[in-house]
């Protein structure tokens, strides 16, 4: 059903995504060299210096968190779709990080100088989306135990 608690989870999910997905994730200050990373890439002072795709594990979460939402009438694949958009978005999480340490580290090699690493609330929103899809399936799972149950006793 449309009004049960598990939509409000998926809804503030798909908002904080959306969010996240506009912000950059973090920025390296070296000198004075600023390097800041959104979802499309690494950006050195205003211009483009390589390419990330990144925005994908964005838009495929949110289009699993969509499909999600949509199906509310199929408890089953909801649990599926919530399950896949969780790994989705901390193998993002990974990534990023991932991707945050080896230019860092490159940029070390490069200078000798130190490297201070910011995050940004993008890095915050998403890991606060993890706990939005973990409520929402376990309303979910809560919604289907409560209809086995009913069935049982038939």
């Amino acid at each position: 059903m449309l009004q049960r608690i598990q939509t409000i989870y998926i809804l503030l999910f798909i908002i904080v995504l959306f969010s996240a997905s506009l912000l950059p994730f973090a920025s390296l200050n070296i000198q004075d060299n600023i390097y800041i990373l959104f979802p499309t890439g690494w950006e050195q002072n205003g211009g483009d210096i390589e390419k990330s795709p990144l925005y994908v594990g964005y838009l495929v979460a949110i289009s699993f968190a969509v499909l999600q939402f949509v199906n509310f009438k199929k408890r089953k694949k909801q649990l599926r779709y919530g399950k896949i958009c969780y790994l989705i978005v901390l193998l993002t999480l990974v990534y990023m990080f991932n991707n945050v340490n080896e230019k860092s580290d490159n940029l070390i090699l490069e200078t000798t100088n130190t490297l201070n690493v910011i995050y940004s609330y993008s890095m915050y929103l998403l890991i606060s989306s993890l706990p939005l899809m973990f409520l929402a399936n376990r309303a979910i799972k809560k919604d289907e135990n409560i209809i086995k149950s009913l069935d049982r006793l038939r």
